[in-house]
């Protein structure tokens, strides 16, 4: 009763706030939309991985419809190709197949009814094997409302309900979740603060957790498995991409950056982990020789 009374006064209250905030900050409301909506579809994407790895398929459709509560127009879940959640408000056309399942892409697209919609696409946390993907669309209207009141006082009413779903994932999530990394398991690999645990596709520093996709993970344990050895881009992309015949250098150059980024935003400076050899190709070192220190 008291978490949910204080999840209550916090959605309620981050409304508000955003709804002033939005009135002072002129062009700043599409910006802040995505970044939130991006940290709002990443907790239910680990929620739903969580409940695939358990089988539990009926919590993941009831999610899914629960998600209809608040700014969701549709979500789906797919998982080796095939449907395990496919749930749209009424009136919402299917919508179009994600054209590439290895990268998250949050984009800004028309219904045919002419509103707007944030459209975004996330790989599902799940261990080697078959690929998971959460598409989700979040109702954006507001964005072209003429009646500037009412844009606010709808984003600010959305905050709320979004964070009441958040917070109820993350409950579930809290009572599903795997041990922890370093609870009776043992990193594959250690580098000072950094550990990556094969077993679990887990990846920690210094304690917190890195988001990666499948490929991200991949790329990260071949650059680790041999500390300051640079690999070409001819041995990443055998390794990262084996069955591909059209994957490239562009493709390489890209996932480096991609897990520089995800790297640093766990910590800041981490990307210097990853060291680019002019001509060569790639190796990391580990968070000390980066600079990075425990705190």
């Amino acid at each position: 009763m008291v978490l949910a009374t204080a999840a209550l006064v916090l959605a309620v209250g981050t409304g508000l706030a955003v709804w002033l905030i939005a009135a002072r900050s002129g062009g700043q409301e599409l910006a802040e939309f995505e970044e939130r909506s991006l940290a709002y579809v990443s907790a239910f994407a680990d929620a739903a991985a969580a409940w695939i790895a358990v089988g539990n398929r009926e919590m993941l459709t009831a999610a899914a419809n629960f998600m209809l509560l608040g700014s969701a127009l549709f979500v789906q879940v797919s998982w080796d190709g095939e449907l395990l959640a496919d749930e749209r408000l009424p009136g919402i056309p299917p919508p179009e197949p994600p054209s590439d399942t290895d990268r998250e892409t949050v984009r800004l697209l028309d219904l045919p009814s002419g509103d707007k919609y944030l459209d975004i696409v996330l790989p599902l946390p799940l261990k080697e094997g078959p690929r998971g993907l959460m598409h989700i669309g979040l109702d954006a209207s507001w964005l072209g409302s003429a009646v500037r009141g009412r844009i606010l006082l709808a984003a600010g009413v959305g905050v709320g309900i979004d964070l009441l779903i958040l917070v109820a994932l993350l409950l579930v999530l809290r009572r599903l979740r795997p041990a922890k990394a370093g609870e009776g398991t043992q990193p594959s690999v250690e580098l000072g603060g950094l550990r990556i645990y094969d077993d679990g596709k887990l990846v920690t520093l210094y304690e917190e957790p890195v988001r990666l996709s499948p490929k991200q993970f991949t790329l990260l344990r071949l650059l680790a498995s041999s500390p300051g050895k640079v690999f070409s881009d001819r041995e990443i992309l055998r390794a990262v991409w084996p069955d591909s015949r059209f994957a490239n250098s562009k493709d390489v150059k890209q996932y480096v950056y991609l897990l520089r980024q995800r790297l640093g935003k766990v910590r800041p400076g981490a990307e210097g982990m990853i060291v680019t050899v002019p001509g060569f190709g790639y190796k990391l070192i580990p968070p000390d020789e980066a600079g990075l220190t425990e705190r």
